[in-house]
């Protein structure tokens, strides 16, 4: 009341004592603990907005406990726990607890997230997901383009010196695809930090085989095949591509592939296929995610076991070259990740 400091409250003061007048004080609420106190600040502040008072900063714990959509309060209490084998990517999981608020704009939400952070250049380098973790749980998921030096690109959304820059890294990067949200965002990720971790940085690993080869397993199933049935389902078999095997994955695929070529699923609807989506063999292989999501199971297991036939296939080896230019485990891994999404 007699403060004669310069502070926007000393003036607002000022102003009313001007007009003859003194201000009215007024308690809210009382017989409360700290911790309720803050929580009656912060709901109050949320009401009349930051922007018509004079306090510098929202009410302790705002973002936590503050004003929230009731779609978003209802994510954040009913949400199902992720564990690492649900994880059918890579990913690094950015906890943005002191950075995030209600109310962000999608775009605010993905500056936090991107930068600025101590990582493990040797481990992110080969991550492609990024997952915005706030109170435990999936806010956004983000697929990473590339990793910089922090301070390589503009940050909009806050000020940073140089000294906090140093020995960082940002990712740039865009929303992930529909497929890959609907599989984590929104779910709780508490379990996957370790009690009283105050690292923000989580690296997970994917655990293909178990989950999406089974549901492979499990669609394969249904589809009716010509030839022995029977053996080429009992000949199924599943690798672990992180139980010490840097081959797993393409294990995976040269099983699933061979199995579909042993047990006469090459198509006969293949050209078919081409004119589905307006593409040659060659523009087929490098289809984008887009033109591949428009296609059915069907006809990207199809493509799948076209590419190996006898005029394609030579004793196994060919899994080394496909995979590594990218044309067989493109399909294999839109066919894993939607099979993971069920």
């Amino acid at each position: 009341m007699h403060d004669g400091s310069e502070s926007d409250k000393a003036r607002k003061i000022a102003e009313i004592q001007a007009r003859g007048r003194q201000p009215l004080i007024e308690i809210l609420a009382f017989g409360l603990d700290e911790k309720g106190a803050y929580k009656v600040e912060a709901a109050a502040i949320d009401l009349l907005g930051l922007k018509n008072l004079t306090n510098k900063q929202a009410g302790h714990e705002s973002s936590l406990y503050g004003r929230i959509e009731v779609s978003e309060l209802d994510a954040r209490f009913d949400h199902g726990e992720l564990t690492e084998s649900d994880f059918l990517e890579d990913a690094v999981l950015v906890k943005v607890n002191q950075l995030y608020r209600n109310g962000m704009s999608d775009f605010e939400l993905y500056e936090v997230t991107r930068g600025f952070w101590r990582v493990d250049k040797s481990k992110v380098e080969g991550i492609h997901l990024a997952l915005a973790v706030y109170d435990g749980m999936v806010l956004e998921a983000y697929e990473i383009a590339t990793w910089l030096p922090a301070g390589s690109g503009m940050c909009a959304a806050r000020s940073v010196s140089q000294a906090e820059l140093a020995h960082r890294m940002e990712f740039v990067g865009r929303v992930a695809d529909r497929c890959i949200r609907d599989r984590y965002v929104g779910k709780g990720v508490s379990g996957l930090y370790a009690p009283g971790s105050a690292n923000p940085i989580r690296y997970v690993k994917a655990a293909y085989s178990r989950k999406a080869l089974a549901e492979i397993h499990r669609v394969l199933e249904d589809i009716e095949l010509t030839g022995e049935k029977r053996e080429w389902c009992s000949n199924f078999s599943f690798y672990d591509p992180l139980q010490d095997d840097p081959y797993g994955l393409e294990n995976s695929l040269n099983e699933l592939l061979d199995l579909a070529y042993r047990g006469g699923f090459v198509p006969v609807d293949y050209e078919v296929v081409y004119q589905s989506i307006g593409k040659d063999d060659i523009a087929l292989r490098k289809a984008s995610k887009k033109e591949l999501s428009n296609l059915s199971d069907h006809q990207l297991v199809s493509i799948l076991g076209y590419q190996f036939r006898d005029d394609h296939f030579d004793n196994g080896s060919w899994i080394r070259t496909y995979v590594a230019n990218g044309l067989a485990y493109h399909y294999f891994h839109e066919l894993a990740a939607r099979w993971g999404c069920a």
